[in-house]
């Protein structure tokens, strides 16, 4: 039986029914669920103490040792709170158990840690409670999820109209703007050459997207790549004073000041429709101008 476990590294979870519906999706398709019980620790805004949370993280090693390794990880939730735990993470243990992990939001930061320290890849995706718990879940979130984990590949077609026309291959790194921002200058940030960036973000005006842009392409990071790929940047609000700044006008400012490549309207970040991102793994991307582009990847 395939087994999945659950855990609560970041923010508590507030709906406890959407807890269930997520344990009752997998073990509707035949998965034992466990670790569940970490939706019931709750400490200020957080899913229990940092104490708990890193233990619950550094415990994973010995489900595999004890012949219980799953064969997925997922985070119940995202919000705030990876940050506090990286430095005493156990990346080499958890790198020797090959465990594979799935979350979005704030655990980006650590994928990118997990990548960064150790070289293992792990999945940007679907986490339980927003995903897995609605009470209809997203055919196409649900399509993009099981290709890659059952079928062991992935083909994501975007369709909205691109500037450039290119074909590239490398390494898929990215995830939510704001964590990945605030690993810039420590060891947690991959050093990733000629690969393909994604990025999302949630409540952030595009003057503060444009102005985390910048940073990663004053750092040497954006030139690196060899494309850039917008996902999903809702919940903004414009303001009167912006006068036809919007979200649109800033990524032709960010077009017009980097050699990059910078793609948009990939479906992934915090809405309902994402598809499932393998970090740290080679993926494939053909971009045809007027027509969109494709991305190839392939599971972990």
């Amino acid at each position: 039986m395939r087994i999945l476990q659950l855990i609560a590294p970041s923010g508590y979870p507030q709906d406890q029914d959407a807890v269930a519906r997520a344990v009752d999706y997998f073990t509707q398709h035949g998965w034992l669920v466990r670790g569940h019980s970490a939706a019931l620790r709750h400490f200020q805004r957080f899913a229990g103490t940092d104490t708990e949370r890193l233990a619950e993280l550094n415990a994973l090693t010995q489900l595999a040792q004890e012949g219980h390794k799953p064969e997925l990880v997922m985070a119940l939730r995202g919000g705030y709170g990876m940050s506090r735990l990286l430095d005493g993470i156990d990346f080499e243990a958890l790198a020797q158990a090959d465990l594979r992990f799935m979350g979005h939001s704030d655990f980006t930061a650590f994928s990118l840690a997990y990548y960064a320290k150790v070289g293992k890849p792990s999945y940007l995706g679907p986490m339980a409670c927003f995903d897995f718990g609605s009470e209809q879940p997203s055919t196409f979130m649900e399509h993009h999820f099981w290709c890659l984990l059952d079928e062991g590949q992935d083909l994501i077609e975007v369709q909205a109209a691109q500037p450039q026309t290119f074909e590239t291959e490398g390494v898929l790194w990215g995830g939510n703007l704001t964590m990945v921002n605030q690993l810039v200058g420590t060891p947690y940030l991959p050093k990733v050459t000629g690969g393909i960036l994604f990025l999302e973000d949630i409540n952030e005006h595009p003057y503060r997207i444009e102005r985390n842009l910048y940073q990663l392409r004053d750092a040497g990071i954006l030139e690196q790549q060899s494309a850039v790929i917008l996902g999903q940047f809702n919940g903004f609000k414009l303001y009167d004073n912006d006068h036809g700044y919007d979200y649109n006008e800033m990524v032709a400012h960010m077009r017009s000041r980097c050699r990059v490549p910078i793609l948009t309207d990939l479906s992934f970040g915090h809405v309902r429709d994402k598809v499932t991102l393998p970090v740290g793994q080679k993926a494939k991307l053909c971009v045809a101008g007027e027509a969109g582009y494709r991305l190839e990847v392939r599971a972990i």
